[in-house]
């Protein structure tokens, strides 16, 4: 697969994920930046092999990492400032011992976090089950470590969970994002789609689509993991409902690190982009340290889900507190400041350029200070 060249068809990306996932090396180097640096050179490897291009040296690797974060649009520069500082491994390292520094620096300051990306893939999972929600759809690519894990659980056993590549900029119809064989369709009431959050305009055109013809888009459940949409169901926003309810009152915004949560969630690196062609939608890999940060990511959250147990529902509000206690003093104490990969939310302002005012938003506080939604 890897000497066949950089692109691979957008419905074949799980198998090359996990085929890339599978053959990473363990962790039993005799020292620890032996350890990352072992990482560094497999990923390395791999990204010259699928690419059929010489690693570049670390500085153009930082350069080049920085522009793809500004080319996804997910952070606002000082975010990308932050991350950077974050993640810089230093001046006169090999590329190897670069990129693995920058991974081991990357991993420390999202482990946090992993349990409640991995609580919110284990919770839609047993609700598609409950509530016999048997296509799962999640979009790609926020939901990449998402849909990975969703598949991983024992419990999704029986679920057609799939990866739907859509976005605002090509959101495409069903059958191109998920490559539907003629004639083969979906019952709203079977289908669950998954992403990581925001407003819902994509989201809500997929629905719509799901039976345009004789079903309401409602009848397709919409999950996310964060929502600035009261209308639709934000997991971050009920596991800290009984948060919000005591501390808004006594003046701290707790919506603000729901906001900050899903930016962190949709800046983790995504190894590959999605390009449209002639002959349908396929991907082909970031640039350098974004691949290697993406896969490194993947596989620390894949070790996560086997070594278990997940969180309980209980069990990822106190951790979600947790972090929201580590945010909230960033601004006046670095060791907390370092523990994050950045420091605030980015500024939103609602979409009505792209189709917001198709959703039917009714934006009234306090809901609004609640979800976030109000502009700003």
């Amino acid at each position: 697969m890897l000497a066949a060249g950089p692109r691979v068809p957008a419905g074949d990306v799980p198998a090359w994920l996990t085929g890339l996932l599978v053959d990473c090396p363990g962790r039993d180097a005799v020292s620890a930046s032996a350890e990352w640096g072992r990482m560094g050179e497999y990923w390395i490897h791999h990204w010259c092999a699928i690419t059929g291009s010489t690693a570049p040296g670390m500085d153009e690797a930082i350069h080049d990492f920085i522009e793809t974060m500004r080319g996804e649009g997910d952070l606002s520069e000082v975010q990308i400032a932050q991350v950077c500082h974050a993640v810089d491994p230093g001046r006169g390292r090999t590329v190897a011992d670069g990129v693995g520094s920058a991974i081991e620096r990357f991993l420390w300051r999202i482990r946090p976090w992993i349990p409640l990306w991995v609580s919110f893939a284990d919770w839609v999972v047993r609700w598609c089950v409950h509530r016999h929600r048997r296509q799962v759809l999640f979009l790609a690519r926020d939901m990449l470590t998402t849909y990975l894990t969703a598949r991983r659980l024992e419990v999704s056993a029986g679920l057609d969970i799939r990866l739907v590549h859509a976005s605002r900029a090509d959101h495409g119809s069903l059958e191109d994002v998920l490559g539907l064989r003629d004639g083969e369709r979906f019952e709203p009431e079977s289908v669950a789609l998954v992403d990581s959050g925001c407003y819902g305009t994509v989201m809500s055109r997929l629905a719509g689509q799901v039976d345009a013809e004789t079903r309401a888009e409602e009848e397709a459940a919409c999950l996310f993991y964060f929502s600035r949409n009261p209308k639709i169901f934000g997991y971050l926003n009920y596991l800290l409902s009984p948060s919000i309810l005591e501390l808004d009152i006594a003046g701290t915004d707790v919506a603000d690190f729901v906001i900050y949560s899903g930016d962190l969630l949709e800046a983790m690196p995504k190894p590959y982009r999605v390009v449209r062609t002639g002959a349908g939608l396929v991907t082909e890999p970031q640039d350098l340290l974004t691949f290697c940060l993406g896969m490194a990511v993947l596989k620390e959250i894949g070790d996560f889900v086997d070594a278990g147990p997940l969180a309980s529902v209980p069990q990822a509000q106190r951790r979600a507190l947790d972090l929201y206690n580590a945010y909230s003093h960033a601004s006046a104490n670095r060791l907390h400041a370092d523990s994050l990969l950045f420091h605030t939310p980015a500024p939103q302002q609602l979409p009505a350029h792209y189709g917001f005012g198709a959703l039917d938003f009714q934006s009234f506080p306090p809901q609004n200070e609640i979800f976030g939604s109000a502009p700003g």
